[in-house]
This record gives C-alpha cells, sequence and structure tokens, in this order.
C-alpha cells in the first residue's frame, strides 16, 4: 500500500499551513470531516483511523541536532515519555484502537514512503520547522495510507528549545498539551481554529471554541487545551495538561467512525 505524504507545521507559537498541496481525495459516503471545534485533515489526505494498532517510538537524541545538555535531555525524553504514555492511553479509551508506547528507541523516520505501518516516531531537534528553522516550532509529518485513506502513522520533530534557557523555553503542562496536539496532527486531526464572534472572516490565532471554563480544544492553534483561553486558570491547564477536550474526543471519535462507514 503506498502513501501520501502530509507536512503539518505546528508550533507552541504560531501555526502555519500544510505545506505539501495534495489533491483532494473523493469523499466516501456518509463520512464526517468536522464539526463544532474539530476537522479531520481530510483535505491533506487523511479520512479515518484504523482499528489496527498503532505504536509511537522516541528517536534517539543526537547532541549536535539538539543543542541540550545531557541533563536537559534526560529531562526533555522524561517529560515526553511520560506524556506520550497518557495520551496513547487516552487515545486508547476514546477510539477504541490500541495505541502503545515503546521503550527504547527507533531509527528516524523521514519519508512517507519509507515509514513503517502504523509507527509514529517522535524525536528531538533545535528548530526543526522546515523551511526556515523558525524558533518556537514543532512539526509534525502525517502519512496516509493511499488505499483507503486512513492515518499511517509518521514522524513528530519537537523543538528541543522547550528545554533550553530562554524565550521558548516552556513549562511541562505546555510541552504536555503541545505532545497531544502533535500526536493529533499525526493520526489525523487538523487545527480547530476558526472565526469567531469578532466575525472579521479572519482565523487568528487561539481564536476557537471555548467554554465558561476557558477550554479551548487541543488542537486548537497555537496548541490549546483546558483552561487555555484567554483568562483562563493556570491551576486548570495544570490539572488537565495534555488531556483532549471534548471537541478533540468528538473528532477523534469521528476519525474512527469513518474507517467503518
Amino acid at each position: 500500500m503506498t502513501m501520501k505524504k502530509i507536512v503539518r507545521s505546528v508550533g507552541v507559537l504560531a501555526a502555519a499551513a500544510g505545506l505539501v498541496a495534495l489533491s483532494n481525495p473523493a469523499y466516501a459516503a456518509g463520512d464526517v470531516y468536522k464539526g463544532t471545534g474539530w476537522r479531520i485533515l481530510s483535505d491533506r489526505g487523511i479520512q479515518s483511523l484504523s482499528p489496527d494498532p498503532y505504536v509511537i517510538h522516541l528517536v534517539k537524541p543526537k547532541a549536535s541536532e539538539t543543542k541540550l545538555t545531557a541533563a536537559q535531555t534526560k529531562t526533555a525524553e522524561s517529560q515526553l515519555r511520560a506524556q506520550l504514555k497518557k495520551t496513547a492511553a487516552q487515545l486508547t479509551a476514546v477510539t477504541g484502537t490500541k495505541f502503545t508506547l515503546a521503550s527504547g528507541y527507533h531509527q528516524e523516520q523521514n519519508a512517507c514512503s519509507t515509514a513503517e505501518r502504523h509507527v509514529i516516531t517522535v524525536g528531538l531537534k533545535y528548530r526543526p520547522f522546515m523551511p526556515g528553522n523558525k524558533p518556537g516550532y514543532s512539526q509534525a509529518h502525517p502519512c496516509s495510507a493511499s488505499g483507503n485513506k486512513s492515518a499511517w502513522g509518521g514522524w513528530i520533530w519537537v523543538d528541543s528549545e522547550y528545554w533550553k534557557p530562554g524565550d521558548y523555553a516552556i513549562g511541562p503542562a505546555r510541552v504536555s498539551n503541545m505532545m497531544s496536539h502533535e500526536i493529533g496532527h499525526a493520526i489525523g486531526l487538523d487545527h480547530a481554529n476558526a472565526d469567531g464572534p469578532d466575525a472579521d472572516k479572519t482565523v487568528d490565532p487561539f481564536e476557537c471554541v471555548s467554554n465558561s471554563s476557558k477550554d479551548t480544544p487541543v488542537m486548537c492553534s497555537p496548541n490549546g487545551g483546558h483552561g487555555r483561553a484567554k483568562g483562563g486558570s493556570e491551576d486548570r491547564v495544570k490539572k488537565y495538561a495534555g488531556q483532549y477536550t471534548k471537541w478533540d474526543i468528538a473528532g477523534l471519535k469521528a476519525l474512527k467512525a469513518n474507517f467503518s462507514r
């Protein structure tokens, strides 16, 4: 089965449109691709989530590519593994498709034509956003199965700057939201932003549906989550760090339902 490459450029500071233009796939009758607070990457080749298991792996970091000290690398890997384990558990519970975090390391994936089926790799690089190596951006590269247009797998590069002192260092709660956000892209969720109450016909950063608790979808760009709307509680951000919201969950369930239609 062949795959198409999709590039989603996502960071904690901003969000960019896909960098690789793909032809619109034919939509299956009855499939659902968007709803309040969620959207599927249907225009980039992913329409559904397979019931077969997916495995998440870390890529062994290289100091020359991360610019992190040994201690910083250890902290980064610890935080990533902890959140990826939680993300995998929530995805399994929500979708019924099994997601697991593997121990050890996996070789780097860098092309959909050679990416392993249902394998998602997560690695650290200093300013991995391409083109431009922009500071503060992480980047997800989802792949789709051309036969049934389900999520194939892919790879994610996380900006190592998050663990370096300076302008783009971020706390553990925001690392958690970032990681779930990127995994969401890898399995077929798009940004959830939409023109809001201002009705200015422009979709702005953080312009997403929210509730009285100031939650926004984790897939809101740049990186939403519980308590992430303007005026939200930092305690709520920390309490629910990395957990998909009700809007993200609706999108995940739609991805899975699309596979069986």
